[in-house]
């Protein structure tokens, strides 16, 4: 099955029910404020809050410190409740493979914000079009899809620079978002099936599905947090230039 065949519903459905998890949205302020607040003084932490870290002048490798905290934390929580979801029944009777896929997924999706928070991204959850399109690119990103970063990228540096929406970059946006949406609705196929088998083998199912989480959930986060410190020092070096100049 070619993945230009593919109907990149697959995909939004199971963003769909990823968000209905409570907790899927994370509030910028409130996050950003908790987490810059163990380091930041309150005059830092409100202009982190108002203009974004990087204009606050935040040291790339706090922004580092404060992503590789989530990223463990996330990690584990998603790897335990993976396992648990494993088992035919599971801590919490996810007993069904969508209930498996969109709780990993739920995951995903609060990573990949708090990530790009942390690295100065705008508010995603004002439109909820445009939230779901910026999640999707992140996590191609994440799951390594040919020209998420570079889109990535341009939007965060206009953001930065311009604190500009997507919309000011919607014609190549959209056209990568569906890109994105289509090679995740065809990957999502096979994943489905694969963890139905195992899912199937008691204990030994949940340990498969916890280690499938852990290989891959942990991988897709620091490839994240790579990119966006690599946008995060070039809109930097961009902005020094211009002060500069």
């Amino acid at each position: 099955m070619a993945e230009e065949t593919v109907d990149v519903g697959v995909w939004y459905t199971v963003l769909g029910a990823a968000l209905q998890i409570p907790g899927a949205k994370v509030d910028r302020k409130e996050f950003l404020a908790k987490e810059y607040g163990k380091y930041c003084n309150p005059n830092t932490i409100e202009k982190i809050v108002l203009e974004g870290p990087v204009k606050a002048g935040i040291d790339v490798k706090l922004m580092d410190k404060l992503a590789e905290e989530a990223i463990a934390f996330h990690t584990g929580v998603a790897t335990s409740l993976s396992f648990a979801a494993g088992i035919p029944g599971g801590l919490t009777m996810l007993a069904t493979v969508p209930a498996d896929i969109a709780q990993y997924y739920y995951h995903v999706i609060v990573i990949a914000q708090k990530l790009a928070y942390i690295y100065g991204f705008a508010d995603m959850g004002i439109e909820e079009n445009n939230f779901k399109s910026l999640i999707t690119m992140l996590i191609g990103v994440m799951t390594d899809i040919e020209g998420a970063d570079k889109t990535v990228l341009a939007l965060f540096s206009s953001q930065v620079r311009k604190d500009i929406t997507v919309t000011a970059l919607e014609k190549g946006f959209n056209k990568m978002v569906m890109r994105i949406a289509v090679a995740l609705s065809y990957r999502l196929t096979g994943k489905t099936v694969f963890k139905s088998i195992w899912k199937a083998i008691p204990v030994v199912g949940g340990v498969v599905s916890g280690g499938i989480t852990l290989c891959t959930f942990h991988p897709m986060c620091i490839k994240l947090k790579e990119k966006l410190h690599k946008s995060t020092e070039t809109v930097t070096t961009e902005i020094a230039r211009n002060v500069i100049r």
